[in-house]
């Protein structure tokens, strides 16, 4: 057999289908080719410059970070510390004139020292004052305390008093050290050579004095006074 025959017999075996259908054109401004990239879909439209996509470097094991929204507190932030915001607050409350900070203060100087007596009263009119010499300033703050050494029946007595306690009506100086202490914390008045002793004869003298000057120990005297003077004219 030729190749002329083999080939004839090949195309009558085919089955004829239905005629292929003829495909119009595209009116225009449809894209006439599909486009694969965001480059070639420009490109047609006919933009000047095609946007090129950043690549972007993730890991598949890591998911893309969550854009969280941050709000605004709705109260003012609070101060830088909240321990010195704390004890300034506290001592307007219980030292608003500022009196006691001032007499221990190491900018003043006419400030408190150790070596000086003191006396401190109490809003208790039933506690007694207590008196002594000044052996020691502790300061922290709200929590500033002073220790005082006195005698009693001739036993050594020390006692620590808060400075800011509402408990203490005043502090008063009774008399001046002569020479200022070379040492802060004076506990070497301890030792029998150096103790000083009772003081209740510095005060008592102290307080004549303030009172033949017209000094005011307890704040209600100069009121009696007065009370007096009216009755006595009447």
């Amino acid at each position: 057999m030729s190749l002329r025959t083999s080939l004839s017999r090949f195309r009558d075996a085919i089955p004829v289908g239905p005629k292929p259908k003829i495909i119009q054109p595209r009116p225009p401004g449809v894209l006439a080719t599909i486009p694969k990239s965001l480059d070639q879909l420009l490109a047609q439209l006919g933009t000047r410059k095609p946007i090129k996509e950043k690549p972007v470097n993730r890991s598949p094991l890591k998911p893309p970070p969550k854009k969280i929204k941050v709000y605004k507190p709705p109260c003012p932030a609070p101060p830088n510390s909240v321990l010195s915001h704390f004890t300034t607050t506290q001592l307007k409350l219980l030292d608003p004139k500022g009196l006691r900070q001032r007499l221990f203060s190491r900018n003043n100087k006419d400030s408190i020292l150790p070596g000086d007596i003191l006396q401190i009263r109490f809003k208790d009119k039933n506690t007694e004052p207590f008196a002594g010499v000044l052996i020691n300033i502790r300061r922290r703050g709200l929590d500033t305390a002073i220790l005082l050494r006195n005698h009693l029946t001739r036993v050594g007595v020390e006692m620590w008093y808060k400075l800011y306690s509402p408990k203490i009506a005043g502090i008063d100086l009774v008399e001046r050290k002569e020479r200022r202490a070379r040492r802060a914390k004076l506990y070497y008045m301890r030792m029998p050579k150096h103790d000083k002793g009772s003081v209740e004869g510095v005060v008592t003298r102290w307080k004549k004095n303030r009172m033949l000057f017209g000094g005011d120990l307890d704040g209600d005297s100069g009121k009696k006074g007065k009370k007096g003077k009216k009755v006595a004219k009447k």
